[in-house]
């Protein structure tokens, strides 16, 4: 809780509302560049003066449980971790029941009706990265391009419709 005082007044900042009001306005903002401690002071703040939950993805569990030590001394009453398994996500194993449970217990455990504070998720990459698909689905649906490559109009075609784009007679939109 050495923190929790510092995230207080930082969260009632008129900084804090300009930038909750470009976050509203569907705008991002990007933390690059600043050490570990401000970031959770600003992302602590902004989380809670809109009485949000956080969700931090970390590349590492050393560095996931540097912030969920962090975050504890920020003053949120719940931090949990989403347990993680070492191995590569496409390597063909079944993951430990005790993961699996508690993955299924963090997600369970989502902000209840009943006035119950919000809540920071600690998570790693690699745990984010079982729900992709292996990489020979994947690559069914990559496009290479290479100078001197030849393809017919239809060829084209059928190739981008299978990735997912459709044909139009004015491209106004991403």
């Amino acid at each position: 809780m050495a923190f929790a005082s510092v995230v207080r007044t930082i969260q009632q900042s008129p900084l804090t509302k300009e930038l909750l009001n470009k976050l509203n306005k569907g705008q991002s903002l990007l933390l690059n560049g600043i050490p570990r401690l401000p970031k959770g002071m600003v992302s602590s703040s902004l989380a809670k003066a809109k009485d949000d939950n956080l969700l931090v993805v970390c590349p590492t569990l050393e560095e996931a449980g540097r912030w969920a030590a962090q975050l504890e001394a920020m003053g949120w009453q719940s931090v949990n971790f989403y347990p993680t398994s070492e191995a590569s996500p496409y390597s063909h194993f079944d993951p430990e029941s005790e993961i699996t449970w508690g993955q299924l217990s963090v997600i369970s455990e989502g902000r209840k009706e009943d006035n119950s504070k919000p809540r920071a998720i600690v998570v790693t990459e690699r745990a984010l990265q079982p729900h992709l698909p292996p990489p020979e689905v994947f690559e069914s649906y990559c496009l290479t391009l290479n100078k001197g490559i030849e393809f017919t109009s239809k060829e084209l075609d059928e190739s981008l419709v299978r990735l997912g784009y459709e044909r139009v007679s004015l491209v106004d939109m991403e």
